[in-house]
């Protein structure tokens, strides 16, 4: 008795169906037939398009390609031993190597030969089995309700093998946007500071000051070398490397260094010296902290900003404020895609991770205050993103 499996019965090369479950779905089918004696067994699955289905495994064809213009029916019929007869009841009614004359609902005898069983997971077909007997009635109708619970743990693993694609989809387009952060996070801040410093740096050049040229150049210069390794970072590990001693320490270093780097004086204020969170929650924390300070520097004009490190209830508050312009109430909302504001929406999206929230408040003349909220507990969602 051959056999055809996965790609070898025809599936279009967009089924989206994968090796290990497909390999499963004809064990399983091998085990049916085995149970019921029947010489061929075909296992079709709902395909994206309404009222299509997929053929998906199969135990009893002939081995190699199959055509995708065959029917199931037609590869059914093609063995079947009355196909010849004139008289047969399935040739005299047009019924033989027709999809269409067989309804995907039915379940019991399709024809002399022939039982149907629908695979339905929660009220929604989900495909259907068909198996073959060389003897007429050679299956009895008491083991239906024996071939219909097999044929539902064979529709709970279609339906098993539906979600786990949606899961990937999902995990796919989620890393899709965590490196679109994490280029923005690592690489964009970089740049932008490297452009401001290369404007004092003509200044300078200009003025002949060449002291201050030498300092300026000096900073593109470590800029250059610190982009350089994080783009490696990414490459290496789809993300930029957390500092190896903790949130704290990452937080007090970047503030010990930005009145030299940027021209604003920074107070970092920790009333959480034990601090302690999981990795990955720390790497969301500093990137929030670390682009809301980036927009300080690009966008506030202010000379004086607080990073303040707090308790909250029963989480986290972290608040940092400037004495700058201000931002219009668009940009604070994340609602302009200009430069520095889809920012904004990527620091609202990292929250969100956290299980917490941002806020923003702003007025013209008065600063920007950007506070970020999150639990100290990390939820069971959270930990699986």
């Amino acid at each position: 008795m051959g056999a055809a499996i996965g790609g070898e019965v025809g599936a279009p090369a967009s089924d989206p169906m994968r090796p290990d479950a497909r390999a499963t779905l004809t064990a399983m089918l091998a085990a049916i037939v085995r149970m019921t004696g029947a010489a061929t067994a075909v296992l079709r699955v709902a395909a994206d398009e309404p009222a299509r289905l997929e053929l998906t495994a199969a135990i009893g064809l002939p081995d190699g390609p199959l055509p995708r213009t065959s029917g199931t029916m037609a590869l059914f019929c093609s063995a079947c031993p009355e196909v010849g007869h004139s008289d047969s009841d399935c040739v005299r009614a047009g019924l033989c190597g027709r999809d269409d004359r067989f309804a995907t609902d039915l379940a019991g005898w399709a024809c002399k030969h022939m039982v149907a069983v629908p695979l339905r997971s929660e009220g929604r077909s989900v495909g259907a089995l068909n198996l073959r007997f060389p003897v007429p009635g050679a299956f009895a109708d008491s083991m239906l309700p024996v071939l219909a619970a097999a044929a539902d743990l064979v529709a709970a693993a279609i339906e098993h093998e539906r979600r786990a694609r949606e899961i990937l989809q999902t995990s796919l387009t989620n890393e899709r946007q965590m490196m679109a952060n994490e280029v923005h996070d690592s690489l964009a801040q970089g740049l932008t500071y490297m452009r401001m410093r290369m404007s004092l740096l003509r200044d300078a050049v200009r003025q002949g000051d060449h002291v201050r040229a030498f300092k300026y150049w000096s900073d593109v210069d470590l800029s250059i070398t610190n982009a350089h390794r994080r783009l490696r970072e990414l490459i290496t590990y789809f993300r930029s490397r957390m500092d190896p001693q903790g949130l704290l320490h990452a937080l007090q270093e970047m503030s010990e260094g930005f009145l030299d780097r940027t021209g604003v004086a920074l107070v970092f204020e920790n009333r959480v010296p034990d601090l302690d969170l999981p990795v990955g929650r720390e790497v969301q924390v500093f990137h929030i902290v670390q682009e809301a300070l980036a927009n300080v520097c690009r966008h506030a004009n202010a000379r004086r900003a607080q990073l303040t490190l707090d308790r909250k209830d029963a989480g986290y508050e972290i608040v940092v404020e400037d004495d700058g312009i201000g931002m219009a109430s668009d940009a604070a909302a994340g609602e302009r895609g200009d430069a520095g504001h889809y920012g904004i929406a990527i620091m609202r999206e990292r929250a969100r991770r956290l299980g917490g929230e941002l806020t923003l408040e702003s007025a013209a003349g008065t600063g920007t205050r950007v506070r970020l909220y999150f639990p100290a507990m990390e939820s069971q969602t959270q930990a699986g993103l």
